[in-house]
């Protein structure tokens, strides 16, 4: 699988299941500012009134065709199921035969969207996939790039503003990227860098 970032202002994108799963990505989404939509057997009051702009639906997927489930589904650009077995296995088969984008909490093997551990630090965003075998080896690189970024917000901000400053005086590449990474390894730079910044902030 190719990892990218997406835009998704604007996708439509309909979660399958409002369980522990399907909040979980449902948080996700939402920070995304797609247009959501929720199926789900049970919805809460409060998720309603939580959610003003999240469209719910009080629906047992098992009493939806597999007709019904192709004239919801083909309206939608991204696809997240986390119901059962059986119905995810449905929705995935509906949502691939539309080349919709797929997500399922089961048969990861067949779907064609991951949605990775992921955070963001320091305005530095990552995400790691270990393509199912380990989710506790996913989890504890996090943790471990997350501190790093934590206790890098000097290095990050130094980084942006010269290289910001290296592109407008130097045209070759790889001259830039000499700089920037001696740089990187002079503490003392650093620390003279860090003052003239916040002298002249």
């Amino acid at each position: 699988m190719m990892p990218v970032f997406l835009d998704l202002k604007g996708f439509n994108v309909l979660i399958f299941g409002f369980g522990n799963v399907g909040k979980r990505r449902f948080e996700k989404f939402l920070k995304s500012n797609a247009k959501l939509t929720v199926y789900s057997e049970k919805i809460e009051k409060e998720d309603i009134l939580n959610y003003p702009k999240v469209k719910f639906f009080e629906e047992n997927v098992n009493n939806l065709s597999n007709e019904e489930l192709y004239s919801i589904i083909k309206n939608f650009d991204i696809i997240i199921t986390a119901v059962d077995k059986k119905n995810n296995n449905r929705i995935v088969e509906i949502a691939t035969y539309l080349k919709k984008y797929i997500n399922s909490s089961t048969f990861e093997d067949k779907v064609n969207l991951v949605v990775p551990a992921c955070f963001e630090e320091n305005g530095v965003s990552f995400a790691i996939y270990t393509g199912g075998k380990s989710p506790i080896v996913a989890r504890e690189v996090r943790k471990v790039v997350q501190n790093y970024l934590k206790n890098s917000e000097d290095n990050i901000e130094i980084q942006d503003k010269l290289r910001n400053f290296l592109k407008d005086e130097i045209k070759d590449q790889e001259l830039r990227k000499k700089i920037l990474e001696k740089v990187f390894s002079n503490k003392q730079f650093k620390l003279e860098f860090l003052e003239l910044i916040e002298k002249h902030r």
